[in-house]
């Protein structure tokens, strides 16, 4: 009420305790063939929130996790709100000195891991003052540390209400595509708007089963652990993505919503066992993470005719979503067809413009800066605070996305404003090109990059991997390409790579590994 009851401060612990009050039994979560109740659950978080306050931790300490995806880390997304406490997800990827650094800059007390990260956090943590508790979550834990276990066995309820609201749920950190990863600060309520906001969007229905296939330190299969409280949606975690034991959970557990990365839908189309499996459960397939080539969707539909696609652009600061190209527009004929390069339509609860470098507004069908400002807007980088004002001057949240408006209002990207290609003086995108040179049926995977031209200032430049059995050369794919882009486009050199692109902890291809060897001093 206006001027009259205070507001409501949501807090996760509560959503937790309401899934399992209402649905005692239904089943919550499937890992390494173990199921547990939502009962199971709230009593195991509320217990872990007891103990960490047992052990002294104070309101707006943190708790760590190194490891692969687990029952314990989903635990982990919820058991520290409940002691007023913030979850750190850490990259299973980083190396050693990497998972340091991210210690030194969120300073947790705690920090649980798997039997498989073992020694690589022991040695984090003996260079980090802050903890002071270790957990091994599977097998005997190593001197110093202690089972994970023990502390759901210590039974008790935490002495507070939880934090809630504006209060920091959890830290995820960026993919690190361009520079240093960065810890973004995500708060309650910024992941109540998502987790209320995108499942509708995406047609995720209430009380059917998802699979989490990416790694959950990442922002989107991460906020589908939240959003689960509120579908009591059944989670089957993989551990990592194995192609073939996704295929066979999908059908043991008739799974029903899924979240890819386009790299993982174009494995899964090209895999020898992929006709061997019943995927027909699938029911919303979600794909996201990067732009996805319009050839690639097309096999997708032809391979899944009976499920709903969408397309979502989202990003770590902005609690994941903020576009999506619902399933009417995933059709190949008809009046909706047409618009898978686009990302779709910004989701309701936000506002996002495309403006210059002056952040003045742009017109649709001009190319400009992605920026958003709502609710899932971030609270700030950790310990960042002059990045976090760079990005959100002005009140918007700058992508450093570059896109565009079409007349329908839809959102297509161009490509990240630090990967743009300046060459004679004309910009280039390089997802353009990379849609162009996909289309050619000896294509499987492509990256364009900007190398040095002592002639053009930078030149387009792809990075090729080949179809299995396929036979093109660079004049081909050249040739193909002028038949589809402008000239000044066309990439003036293509590599062919045999071995996988490099990617990030998100799943994205690191152009910056690309160009190194484009580059006179390497680096």
């Amino acid at each position: 009420m206006i001027g009259g009851t205070a507001r409501m401060i949501v807090r996760f612990g509560d959503l937790l305790a309401n899934v399992a009050h209402r649905h005692p039994e239904a089943p919550a979560v499937t890992f390494l063939g173990r199921t547990r109740t939502w009962t199971d659950i709230h009593t195991r978080c509320r217990n872990i929130a007891a103990a960490f306050e047992g052990m002294g931790l104070e309101p707006g300490e943190r708790v760590a996790y190194l490891g692969f995806n687990s029952d314990a880390l989903f635990e982990l997304f919820f058991a520290p709100a409940m002691a007023r406490l913030e979850t750190v997800a850490m990259n299973f990827r980083w190396s050693l000195q990497e998972c340091i650094a991210a210690l030194e800059d969120t300073a947790p007390r705690v920090l649980v891991f798997d039997a498989a990260h073992a020694e690589q956090a022991m040695a984090a943590a003996a260079a980090s003052p802050s903890i002071t508790h270790l957990f091994q979550t599977e097998g005997a834990a190593p001197m110093g540390a202690e089972p994970f276990e023990d502390l759901v066995r210590r039974d008790g309820c935490p002495s507070t209400e939880g934090s809630g609201g504006d209060d920091t749920l959890i830290i995820f950190f960026t993919g690190g595509t361009t520079g240093h990863s960065k810890g973004v600060m995500i708060s309650h309520a910024n992941m109540l708007t998502n987790a209320l906001g995108a499942p509708p969007i995406m047609r995720n229905q209430l009380e059917r089963a998802q699979i989490i296939i990416g790694p959950m330190f990442h922002m989107a299969p991460g906020s589908r652990i939240f959003s689960a409280v509120l579908l009591n949606a059944h989670s089957v975690i993989m551990p990592k993505f194995d192609m073939v034991e996704m295929m066979q959970l999908v059908a043991r557990h008739r799974v029903h919503a899924v979240t890819m990365v386009p790299t993982m839908m174009h494995m899964l189309l090209e895999h020898p066992e992929f006709s061997r499996h019943d995927l027909s459960s699938l029911g919303p397939i979600m794909l996201g993470g990067s732009p996805t080539p319009p050839a690639l969707l097309e096999r997708a539909l032809e391979a899944f005719p009976g499920a709903l696609f969408s397309n979502g652009y989202g990003m770590t600061e902005m609690s994941n979503l903020i576009a999506a190209l619902t399933p009417e527009y995933h059709v190949l004929e008809g009046p909706m067809a047409g618009k898978l390069q686009s990302v779709g339509r910004p989701v309701p609860y936000l506002d996002v413009r495309i403006v210059d470098a002056d952040d003045h507004e742009l017109p649709r069908g001009e190319i400009g800066e992605i920026v958003a400002r709502g609710p899932t807007v971030m609270k700030g980088y950790l310990n960042r605070p002059e990045e976090t004002a760079e990005a959100l001057r002005g009140g918007w949240f700058h992508t450093g996305d570059m896109g565009w408006f079409d007349q329908d209002g839809l959102l297509t990207i161009s490509g990240r404003l630090k990967d743009m290609i300046i060459t004679g003086g004309e910009n280039v995108y390089p997802t353009e090109v990379e849609d162009a040179l996909t289309a050619h049926q000896a294509v499987s995977q492509v990256a364009v990059i900007g190398v040095p031209d002592p002639k053009w200032g930078e030149a387009v430049h792809a990075i090729v991997i080949l179809a299995d059995g396929a036979d093109a050369n660079a004049d081909d794919l050249i040739a193909h390409c002028r038949t589809r882009i402008a000239g000044y486009k066309v990439p003036r050199g293509i590599t062919f790579r045999t071995e996988p692109m490099p990617l990030s902890g998100a799943n994205k291809v690191l152009k910056t590994e690309l160009r190194k060897p484009f580059l006179e001093d390497g680096d």
